[in-house]
């Protein structure tokens, strides 16, 4: 061998010979199945026996029973793979809150109502004071109450368990030890997630399966709309009734009040869209304006289908409102339609209009096509460059008035279709859309939030509500509240928004649903500067309300 070759160096770690390997595998051959059945299935035991006893226990622990004002309220703790806050409403619905993430649920049953002491309670602004200033307090005891209760018996079903399975006071002592761990960990997880202000954010749904307006199938068409609308004015009456009246519940540390459980200091604007000649669309709309003391109701366009002289009966309905109304045209509205519009009061906006509505500033430009025979499609292609278009000439007419206005910029744009809408990124703070009947909300990098509604008409008479009506799944109709800041320097943002959601033709199932906005999720606008490749980047600086916070 050459003595330039170099023997190959010996590895750092030395192999084993194979008898030790076989002999290693050996030992935990034997070992492995005598650890097992020592310590992991004694302990996996304990825990099957802990859980299944204390789940006994949970379920037959008894509620905290407490009157809140004229309501007397069971509250009950007890551990859930849906955990939250849930405040059933029978047989209404039920508002829930997203407080946390362990799995523990905190429920409380409405058990009934006295009468006399609610009526009391309305007379009396003394009485709604108080109840104002102990409520919480109550509640809260309540809650305390019902978690030692549940977790009493939950020890007492897991040792009863314990006892009854092993007749030992070793494993009992293991399994009562076994359940303190896992509800320390649980309390803890809750404490960890919990959110004081996902109390502001409720959730209704209702489900009223038995109402009298479900009518049967062998009604003729005419009778069944009927019927169910008169009926959908019950429901949305009561429901937003007890929306209003749980949003309004005090939050611990919160000392607003008012009838959005935002304060009073509020403007109120209800943002309707698509309704497609359906008279339940302004059914839910003059039941939501009623109910949550809207200001004002912005209508982002499709009010009818075909845009002919025809359908100018529908279109009466905006007269008796009540509230200013606030409209720019969709692409099945014609400019006859645009005309009838305005002939009943409303505020019509296009080509960049601007007007001044309840304290805030809109601007908006209508649809610059028309195709009744469309179906809410996205634009794409040339059709896109066209509202493209539009939208340039809308954020002229923003930045104009900006301009002219530095302290009262244009606070919310007006489109119908939310294609090709980059001329208005980071101009204004809040873009209200429609067009595609399905409801979206996005934040874009440069401060625009972009909210589009679904179809406060559930599509309508078009040829895709008709679709789903005649399958038995009918679009459901679709509204959103918006809560500005209405003074000081809130003044003109948006705060929060509720979803409201109603089931369709023959289905009663009412969602609402609100969203609160924190400082973070209303960043700085910045308008995009275009780069040489024809895409834009974000800039800090901008002409006009780029400089304003985002609503």
């Amino acid at each position: 061998m050459s003595p330039w070759i170099r023997r190959p160096s010996r590895p750092l770690v030395p192999r084993l010979p194979e008898r030790w390997g076989a002999a290693w595998r050996g030992f935990w051959a034997r070992r492995a199945p005598r650890f097992a059945r020592r310590h992991v299935l004694p302990w996996f035991g304990i825990l099957v026996v802990a859980g299944v006893g204390a789940a006994i226990g949970f379920a037959l622990a008894p509620g905290s029973s407490t009157y809140v004002g004229p309501l007397q309220t069971e509250v009950r703790v007890r551990p859930s793979l849906s955990p939250g806050v849930e405040v059933d409403l029978p047989p209404v619905g039920k508002v829930t809150f997203d407080t946390h993430r362990a799995p523990i649920i905190v429920t409380a049953n409405i058990e009934s109502v006295d009468v006399d002491a609610a009526a009391r309670l309305v007379r009396s602004p003394q009485q709604l004071l108080a109840l104002e200033l102990t409520a919480a307090d109550t509640v809260r005891s309540a809650v305390v109450r019902a978690a030692a209760y549940s977790l009493a018996c939950g020890f007492g079903g897991a040792v009863l368990a314990a006892v009854v399975v092993y007749r030992g006071r070793r494993r009992t002592l293991q399994t009562g030890a076994a359940l303190l761990v896992v509800v320390v960990a649980a309390g803890a997880g809750t404490a960890l997630t919990f959110d004081a202000g996902a109390l502001r954010q409720p959730r209704f749904t209702g489900l009223l399966s038995r109402a009298p307006y479900v009518v049967s199938s062998t009604q003729n068409a005419l009778d069944r709309l009927e019927s169910y609308r008169s009926g959908l004015s019950d429901i949305v009456r009561s429901v937003s009734t007890l929306y209003a009246a749980a949003a309004n519940l005090p939050v611990l540390g919160d000392e607003q009040s008012g009838s959005t459980g935002l304060g009073e200091n509020v403007t109120t604007v209800l943002h309707i869209s698509d309704l497609h000649l359906n008279p339940l669309g302004y059914d839910l709309t003059d039941n939501l304006v009623k109910q949550f003391g809207v200001d004002a109701v912005v209508d982002t366009g499709d009010t009818t289908t075909w845009g002919t002289g025809a359908e100018a009966s529908f279109l009466g309905r905006i007269g008796g409102i009540g509230v200013p109304y606030v409209w720019v045209r969709g692409n099945h509205d014609s400019t006859d339609t645009q005309a009838q519009v305005a002939a009943q009061g409303a505020i019509v906006l296009d080509q960049g209009a601007t007007t001044e509505v309840a304290g805030l500033v809109l601007a908006g430009q209508g649809d610059p096509v028309f195709t009744p025979d469309g179906e809410g499609a996205a634009a794409t292609g040339s059709a896109e460059q066209v509202q493209e278009s539009a939208n340039e000439t809308l954020a002229a007419g923003i930045e104009t008035w900006d301009d002219a206005h530095a302290d009262d910029p244009v606070d919310i744009a007006l489109v119908h279709d939310p294609s090709g809408l980059q001329p208005l990124y980071g101009r204004v703070p809040l873009v209200l859309a429609g067009h595609l009947h399905k409801r979206s909300v996005t934040l874009d990098s440069s401060g625009t939030r972009i909210m589009v509604e679904g179809t406060t008409g559930g599509a309508g008479v078009t040829s895709a509500g008709l679709n789903r009506l005649a399958d038995g799944a009918p679009l459901p109709l679709s509204a959103t509240l918006l809560y500005f800041g209405r003074t000081g320097p809130d003044a003109g943002r948006l705060l929060a928004y509720d979803e409201v959601t109603v089931g369709g033709l023959g289905l009663a199932e009412v969602n609402l649903q609100r969203t609160v906005l924190s400082d973070e999720d209303r960043p700085a606008l910045s308008v995009p500067i275009p780069t040489a490749s024809g895409s834009s980047s974000s800039s800090g600086s901008a002409t006009g309300s780029a400089t304003q916070p985002s609503g």
